[in-house]
């Protein structure tokens, strides 16, 4: 008894001194030492320790940890006496300026761009080393891989600092070779073509594509083993890849193993959509049984059922070919499975890399807005509206999920390129001889979408002088306004008069339905023509002056896959003018268009252009003489502009009725140093008909015809545009021209 009770006096006696150790160390008071910037309340909440805590090293040791964490400060120490726990502190300094020096190729607000670090941010030496990284990878992206980055501060009072990028860019490492060992089937010059990485050469020395760059050199890998999919290999590999500096410049070496070539072998269709008849796309899609298998084929038998689907109003569906591999037949299986998928709806649209367009103009080209079901259609086609614009060298639309399954984003990443300001050009051609443009053109006034021209061209022949300004959304609708103020000087070598023309134009156009488009037009003009002494009869007749108010229209009916460079489809315009609203001129003039486009090969695109004018007078008047129409030039190639038709003593006097039909069938060279795309073309045209003021002329319609090759270069000194051309049909009084050249360049 005696014993337990000793036993419990000693157990109270340690439970007392254990109460009164914790209270004597539970922490009553947190001060701070050194704080300049941040407050006392935002260190407490990163300390993590509350007053009445039992103070423990361990304790003191987490919280140090979580401010050190926060890189907001270079030191921290902490120190525990009589219950008070004071922590001091030497905060970071604040950046003041952000500088570059040595480099030469990078302005500095790229360079900005691609680092975290900026004015007014509080500086932290393992910020300093990521961003010291990401311009490294900038460099190296650019082929610059020798590139050094030496990062230094410069130290200012109240606790600033300016951070200083010390840079030796390095020289650019180019591709001096590339060279496949493996290949049977393909040629290396076949596999380079494909490639985005070219080789160097004298005829590239502008060029980037032949800059090493590793992540281009993994997109070219993708790009070969896409290729030999679509041609049947199915099994092809890369078995290695070497990038070897030899001299300062790269040498590429792919080891490939090209397999076999495969055929389609069954195609099948399983559909669990009850309007969507299986049979149908089956058959449609039979028809590449033992045929070369080709990887794209498939992708385009998924978008055709996608369309298929879409008809039936099954807008989200899932699509899964399974495709087997069948290697002792060499061919190629698939079952496309069909199911319903689950809806989608549009949760955002963030659009990114405008800098200077405003989200309104990009926003807008879109038919449908946040919260709407998610149609691919509609965003392919906003796509195509987005790079019609001409605004940005680049648009790219990435669907991203979110939280919620039924939800997307969509981010929208363009890439501003320049759309006008000042612009000085000079060019040569046939038509107009030698030619200087100067003026300002703004495309995206104000990146607001607004169209600007002031604009002065002097040649040879000519002189204009042109103001315009153009709405394309007047008051927030889909409405379009423009004015135009313009004056024109004429006087071409071989004529013996000029005509000066001073005009006002004013036109509002609008949508009728997504492919269909009207404007209304309004013109005056006056124009006075003054023939020399020595002109002739024909020449006499222009003189004079005439004033000229015109109302119109022009309504197109556009079915193109896309208007920014199409491939399939169709678009029809009609233009009418009617004058005689005033002035001294009654006529009625009428251009009818019709262009068709059908694709024969993933980058060849056959083409129909046809157009047909007429112009009459009406109400005891004439149309002027100077409003006849003419061809030749671009219109009718083979021929020299305005030298067609019916003659006046020495003088073509163009028409009253016109036509020209222009077939075409491009391609580009299979030339890798250039950069040439090509077109075949067949030109068929005539123009005729004159009144009874030219007296007893020959103006019947006589057919014209040509053929030949029209060669595009967009060469480094500008567009170069060359046409070979043999006329087939024509009249001993036509002047031909079998080669003809334009050549420009802005700058």
């Amino acid at each position: 008894m005696i014993k337990l009770f000793k036993f419990l006096i000693l157990f109270i006696s340690f439970c007392n001194f254990a109460f009164a150790e914790n209270e004597n160390n539970t922490i009553q008071d947190i001060k701070f030492n050194g704080l300049q910037r941040i407050s006392v309340e935002t260190s407490l909440s990163y300390l993590n320790i509350s007053i009445g805590s039992v103070y423990s090293d361990s304790l003191s040791n987490d919280a140090i940890k979580n401010l050190y964490s926060t890189q907001l400060f270079s030191d921290v120490r902490s120190s525990y006496d009589k219950n008070i726990l004071t922590i001091t502190l030497k905060e970071n300094p604040t950046i003041n300026l952000v500088l570059f020096e040595g480099n030469k190729s990078k302005k500095d607000e790229d360079l900005i761009s691609e680092i975290k670090l900026t004015e007014r941010s509080v500086f932290s030496r393992s910020k300093v080393k990521d961003d010291v990284k990401r311009l490294l990878e900038l460099y190296q992206r650019s082929g610059r891989l020798s590139a050094q980055i030496d990062p230094s501060v410069e130290l200012l009072d109240n606790n600033r600092i300016n951070l200083i990028f010390k840079i030796d860019e390095a020289d650019v490492l180019k591709v001096s070779k590339i060279s496949i060992i493996g290949n049977e089937v393909f040629t290396d010059t076949e596999i380079r073509r494909i490639m985005s990485t070219k080789r160097s050469s004298l005829l590239k020395f502008w060029s980037s594509d032949n800059t090493y760059d590793p992540d281009r050199i993994e997109y070219d890998k993708e790009l070969i083993k896409s290729f030999y999919n679509e041609n049947g290999f199915v099994n092809f590999t890369f078995t290695s890849s070497l990038s070897q500096l030899v001299k300062n410049k790269f040498e590429i070496i792919f080891s490939v193993s090209e397999g076999e070539q495969f055929n389609f072998g069954n195609i099948d269709v399983v559909t669990k959509l009850k309007k969507l008849d299986a049979d149908v796309i089956k058959d449609l899609l039979s028809n590449n049984i033992g045929k070369t298998f080709n990887s794209e084929v498939v992708k385009e038998g998924t978008d055709y059922i996608k369309d298929a689907a879409a008809a039936f109003g099954f807008t989200f569906i899932e699509i899964d070919p399974k495709m087997t591999i069948n290697n002792k037949t060499k061919t190629v299986d698939i079952i496309f499975s069909i199911n319903e998928g689950p809806k989608v709806y549009v949760n955002r649209i963030n659009i990114n890399g405008n800098t200077r367009t405003t989200d309104k103009v990009i926003r807008r080209t879109f038919n449908f807005s946040e919260g709407d079901a998610y149609n691919k259609y509609s965003i392919d086609a906003a796509k195509n509206k987005i790079q019609s614009l001409q605004f940005f060298s680049k648009v790219d639309i990435k669907e991203v999920r979110t939280e919620d399954d039924d939800r997307l984003d969509l981010n929208v990443n363009v890439e501003e390129k320049s759309t006008g300001s000042a612009s000085l050009g000079a060019g040569y051609g046939d038509t107009n001889g030698s030619t200087l443009t100067a003026g300002l053109t703004e495309n995206n006034f104000l990146g607001k979408g607004q169209k600007a021209k002031l604009q002065a061209s002097f040649s040879s022949t000519s002189t204009l002088y042109d103001i315009s300004f153009t709405e394309p959304y007047f008051n927030n609708k889909n409405l379009s306004v423009r004015t135009d103020f313009y004056s024109k000087l004429d006087d071409l070598d071989n004529v013996k008069y000029e005509t000066s023309t001073i005009g006002f134009g004013l036109s509002v156009a609008f949508p009728l339905s997504p492919a269909n488009r009207i404007t209304t037009k309004y013109s005056l003009l006056t124009t006075d023509t003054k023939a020399d002494s020595d002109a002739t009869t024909y020449e006499t007749l222009l003189s004079g002056t005439n004033t000229v108010s015109i109302i119109g229209y022009n309504l197109s009916i556009d079915n193109r896959n896309s208007p920014y460079k199409p491939s399939s489809g169709s678009i029809f315009t009609i233009d009418q003018d009617l004058a005689g609203v005033g002035g001294t001129s009654n006529y009625l003039k009428n251009l009818i268009t019709y262009k068709k486009y059908v694709p024969i090969m993933k980058t060849l695109t056959a083409a129909i252009k046809t157009e047909f004018g007429s112009i009459n007078g009406y109400s005891g008047k004439y149309a002027p003489v100077d409003a006849m129409f003419n061809i030749g030039g671009k219109k009718l190639r083979g021929f020299k502009y305005g030298k067609v038709g019916p003659l006046y003593g020495t003088s073509f006097t163009g028409g009253s009725y016109y036509y020209v039909i222009s077939t075409e069938t491009n391609f580009d060279l299979p030339i890798e140093e250039y950069d040439i795309s090509s077109s075949v073309f067949l030109d068929i045209g005539s123009v005729w008909g004159l009144d009874n003021r030219y007296g007893s002329i020959d103006d019947q319609h006589k057919v014209r015809s040509s053929i030949g090759i029209n060669l595009n270069w967009d060469s480094a000194i500008g567009p170069i545009n060359f046409v070979l051309a043999e006329p087939i049909t024509n009249e001993s009084t036509d002047v031909t021209d079998k080669f003809s050249f334009d050549i420009g360049y802005n700058f």
